[in-house]
């Protein structure tokens, strides 16, 4: 029965206050969805970091005629274990095939391509970025003295720039998740204080009646956890539901295409899918964190507005 009650007076505060409810509630759901924009953003930049790290950095291209062996050898010659994570040839037979995939949309291109017409080459992958600026060093200097190189191409540039844009967001992202947790906190802080204040004679009227100090308490807690509660929940819906609209109603585009293509390559292809497993644990996550968040601020403000 106490229970019955307890959730009975925490409806009544809520509806009492329907415009600072309402307000509370919008807010807490605008910065949860901010700050959730930004964790994804922040992942998928560090995806994509190691995306690219894992591939090819640096590529080898050898005049054509050159042999097998006089590639391996400049294989063995640049190879380091302790700065190189993978070292492949690609030979003339397979730089067609690779060739021939990359432009399958375009016959014309391919039929007046021939495996004697592409160089081999080596696809080099280093262990990080400290170790790629060496390992380009030790191809530069082995270049030298080998003429069968033709060219070198490394993408040095295009991994560094990720990972700066990638450390950018992570610390503004980090940043502004800080402040908006901080203001949201203050908001529910603010919003159960202000109901304690309007309710204070009947808390005093309550104590004098011999009330439990639980029974005071636990409706502004649960107060504080439902603003917390649906603005999570809103943040979900508010992301999700314009997120698959556009999945949805671009299948079949150049878009769709390149986006599938995007997460796909950073192993997040169900968030492209309508997953439901992914969608239960989206929200779950959004809601335990708003609900955190709401019990956590109730609590300091009953702490701090409610005395003996």
């Amino acid at each position: 029965m106490n229970n019955v009650r307890v959730l009975s007076v925490t409806g009544k505060n809520i509806k009492r206050n329907k415009w600072l409810t309402i307000s509370t509630i919008l807010v807490s759901a605008i910065v949860f969805t901010l700050t959730s924009v930004f964790i994804s953003v922040s992942i998928l930049m560090t995806k994509t970091v190691n995306y690219y790290e894992q591939r090819a950095q640096v590529i080898v291209f050898f005049k054509k005629g050159t042999t097998e062996q006089s590639i391996f050898a400049f294989k063995e010659q640049v190879n380091n274990p302790d700065l190189i994570e993978e070292i492949l040839y690609v030979s003339q037979e397979e730089a067609l095939n690779i060739y021939r995939e990359d432009f399958a949309d375009n016959p014309e291109l391919i039929s007046s391509v021939t495996a004697d017409s592409l160089p081999p080459s080596l696809e080099i992958r280093a262990k990080d970025i400290d170790s790629l600026i060496q390992v380009i060093s030790n191809i530069n200097i082995a270049k030298e003295t080998d003429p069968n190189v033709d060219e070198v191409m490394y993408f040095k540039d295009v991994v560094e720039n990720i990972k700066t844009l990638s450390m950018i967001i992570n610390i503004g992202g980090t940043v502004l998740i800080t402040a908006m947790t901080i203001i949201t906190i203050a908001l529910i802080r603010v919003t159960i204080g202000f109901n304690i204040k309007v309710h204070q004679e009947e808390i005093q009227i309550m104590h004098l009646v011999g009330s439990p100090d639980k029974f005071i308490r636990t409706p502004f807690i649960l107060e504080g956890t439902f603003y917390g509660f649906i603005g999570g929940l809103l943040a979900a819906l508010m992301i999700s539901i314009p997120w698959y609209t556009v999945i949805y109603y671009s299948v079949g585009t150049d878009f769709s295409v390149w986006v599938n293509q995007v997460f796909n390559d950073i192993n997040l292809g169900y968030v492209v899918k309508l997953n439901l497993a992914f969608l239960l644990i989206y929200f779950l996550v959004h809601i335990f964190t708003g609900s955190l968040i709401g019990l956590l601020s109730s609590l300091g403000a009953v702490k701090k507005y409610l005395r003996d």
